[in-house]
């Protein structure tokens, strides 16, 4: 993955708080940014963005960082942001609560809504920017979860800092589809964190995250614009992960849509009590928007055409009709 590195030393020394301000606020979150009377101003993030999630490395001197109550404009990314402090002191604010983070401990907290940090000297901290869906499908009280201090040297805290830091040191290595897929391992195990070891099977393993996929898939079947992009929207995945997951399988998302739309006409042109139906109306329940292309998998799928599997199974009255 290529990183982007943006620094306050690129800038002229007089514009870089109002800089600071702008690029928190078009890659985070609006805010305001106040840094200590007469001392130079620092920050520097080295961000890899990939389809769902962007990590970043932040170096900073001193600051307060605090979104208003009522923020001038609304924000372009409606994400949690998870903290793994690295060095110097942190505290974070958000719904009442505060935690003081020291390095190894993790805190999240949620991007559009008021919260402040403060670090009164220089720090470092790693980021990880998580879609809102992303952590409410892994942990649905994530909301009660921000400004909590995650210690990391133990336990769930400690397996969830680890991996993100190996992350951060091996990111610039790594190709886009392995990124997506420690970004998942990442996502799960931020959430494993916060709900506790208590809740261990709460977190999403890959198989459980197929079979979830899997139902959902089965739910949309019948609409003929189910797509690759639409199933990865609806469970929350990004499309290279959900490609990933099926391809443990030997087959793409698309193709395991194919072969359950073919099932399904198969279990339906044996029914009895459909057997009046015509071919093509079966066909375009079950997601089928073109005759030709339906006739031609169902061939190359079960060795026969359609019309001579319904004769096969003696459920047809002799008048049966492709349309």
């Amino acid at each position: 993955m290529e990183a982007q590195i943006l620094s306050t030393d690129d800038v002229a020394p007089g514009r870089r708080r109002d800089w600071l301000c702008e690029v928190i606020g078009r890659e985070y979150a609006r805010v305001d940014v106040r840094c200590a009377p007469g001392r130079p101003i620092f920050n520097e993030m080295t961000m890899f963005t990939g389809e769902q999630i962007r990590l970043s490395v932040v170096r900073s001197k001193g600051v307060v960082i605090e979104k208003p109550a009522r923020p001038a404009q609304p924000d372009s990314h409606d994400v949690y942001l998870a903290v793994v402090a690295l060095g110097g002191d942190y505290m974070l604010e958000q719904d009442g609560r505060q935690a003081t983070l020291r390095a190894g401990d993790m805190a999240i907290y949620d991007a559009t809504r008021p919260h402040k940090i403060s670090c009164p000297g220089p720090f470092s901290k790693l980021l990880v920017s998580l879609p809102r869906a992303m952590l409410r499908s892994r942990l649905p009280g994530v909301a009660q979860q921000s400004a909590r201090r995650i210690a990391g040297h133990a336990g769930a805290g400690a397996l969830a800092q680890t991996q993100i830091r190996a992350f951060a040191a091996q990111a610039q290595h790594l190709s886009a589809d392995a990124f997506e897929t420690v970004s998942q391992h990442c996502a799960d195990l931020i959430a494993l964190a916060l709900a506790g070891d208590a809740a261990a099977l709460a977190a999403p393993s890959r198989d459980a995250t197929l079979r979830r996929v899997k139902r959902l898939i089965e739910s949309r079947l019948s609409d003929p614009l189910l797509c690759v992009a639409d199933i990865a929207r609806r469970a929350c995945l990004s499309p290279r992960y959900l490609t990933t997951l099926f391809a443990a399988e030997g087959v793409s998302p698309m193709r395991y849509v194919l072969a359950r739309r073919l099932d399904l006409c198969r279990r339906d042109l044996a029914a009895p009590a459909l057997a009046n139906l015509p071919i093509g109306q079966i066909a375009f329940a079950w997601g089928f928007n073109d005759l030709t292309h339906f006739s031609r998998a169902f061939r190359q799928r079960f060795s026969c055409s359609a019309r001579e599997m319904r004769r096969n199974a003696g459920s047809f009255g002799g008048n049966e009709k492709l349309l």
